[in-house]
């Protein structure tokens, strides 16, 4: 009788950690990206991300807690750093494909044309 008791007393305290846990974790992200949490929350590593009014461009590579793009420059951008421009958010669009594309081959021109041929799914765009 004991050793049930101590057992569902154990599971309740791992599933209320469990909770605050990623209670946090909702938080960080929140306090980091705040209105762009949906396209961290949406994208996936390898999609790709342009910003219309910049022309600027890179895939996005995400971990547990940040989603980086990475850019034809071989530079390493956080996601705010490519959406807003003079603190305003810029006009910016997500895809994804099937295949793989390396980021030195591609141009602006080149990811509009793989748009317009339905090779490129649009994910996020505002």
């Amino acid at each position: 009788m004991i050793k049930k008791i101590v057992l569902r007393i154990t599971i309740l305290i791992i599933i209320i950690f469990g909770f605050i846990a990623f209670g946090l974790y909702l938080i960080e992200i929140d306090d980091h990206y705040g209105d762009l949490q949906e396209i961290y929350f949406e994208t996936k590593s390898g999609d790709i991300i342009i910003n219309k009014q910049t022309k600027e461009f890179g895939v996005i590579a995400k971990n547990w807690k940040r989603a980086d793009i990475i850019t034809k420059e071989n530079d390493t951008l956080d996601l705010n750093e490519i959406i807003y421009k003079n603190q305003e958010e810029s006009k910016y669009e997500v895809f994804r494909s099937e295949q793989k594309f390396i980021i030195g081959e591609l141009n602006y021109k080149k990811i509009l044309e793989l748009k317009r041929r339905n090779v490129l799914e649009t994910i996020i765009k505002n």
